[in-house]
């Protein structure tokens, strides 16, 4: 398989955002991906910006910076995030199936119910980010950074951990309710498996058991 073609001009934006200062920062952006052939623009400026209604799937967002922003409910499916700024933005409800999220920050991010179904996390930070109920079936989550990430709920079924030469990190990442069948890798603990708030730590062998119990091979780093 080739390299993926992202889209970068504006006709390839299937829906607008209806707010018209995320309109005119997404126009300007593609317009200048259009007169940039070689690729070398400045990633799009969206901080603190309402995307909502958008559909943006497929589109080259690598590096846009999002802080803050609102894509609530808004389509990302294919699109490439690389290295994107995602830092406390609202992605509940939006669809990232399929989404290159290599090294993209998401940290604190509210993501509830979002779908990342077969989406790449590698080296990924979403560091106390709310997944709860998020469909991250098939990820490749590679060595993403998960400290005091909330993935209750979440489905993490075929998912991929770890990667050359580290594991994924789960520190404290709060996994009652995953479904992880079929998960496999390497990941580095300590995790909290409690649904309550009184937190229950496991690491080792103990986490892997863990794991192995509900139909996943994953290994568990000291």
């Amino acid at each position: 398989m080739g390299p993926i073609t992202y889209r970068r001009s504006a006709a390839d934006v299937r829906a607008w955002p209806a707010d018209p200062d995320a309109r005119q920062a997404l126009q300007e952006y593609l317009d200048e991906l259009e007169q940039d052939p070689d690729g070398e623009a400045e990633g799009m400026d969206g901080f603190g910006l309402d995307f909502t209604g958008a559909d943006l799937s497929g589109l080259d967002l690598g590096e846009a910076v999002l802080i803050e922003a609102r894509l609530n409910g808004v389509r990302l499916a294919g699109a490439d995030l690389d290295r994107a700024q995602l830092i406390s933005a609202d992605l509940r409800n939006a669809d990232l199936t399929g989404c290159h999220l290599h090294k993209a920050v998401g940290r604190a991010c509210d993501a509830r119910n979002a779908v990342f179904a077969r989406a790449n996390l590698d080296r990924a930070e979403f560091e106390r980010a709310d997944l709860r109920a998020a469909d991250l079936s098939g990820a490749v989550f590679g060595r993403a950074f998960l400290r005091g990430t909330d993935l209750r709920g979440a489905n993490l079924a075929g998912c991929e951990f770890g990667g050359n030469p580290g594991p994924a990190f789960l520190g404290q990442a709060r996994i009652a309710g995953v479904t992880v069948t079929g998960a496999a890798g390497r990941v580095t603990g300590p995790a909290d498996i409690s649904d309550d708030d009184t937190p229950r730590l496991i690491g080792g062998d103990e986490l892997r058991d863990w794991f192995a119990s509900r139909g996943a091979q994953v290994e568990v780093s000291a």
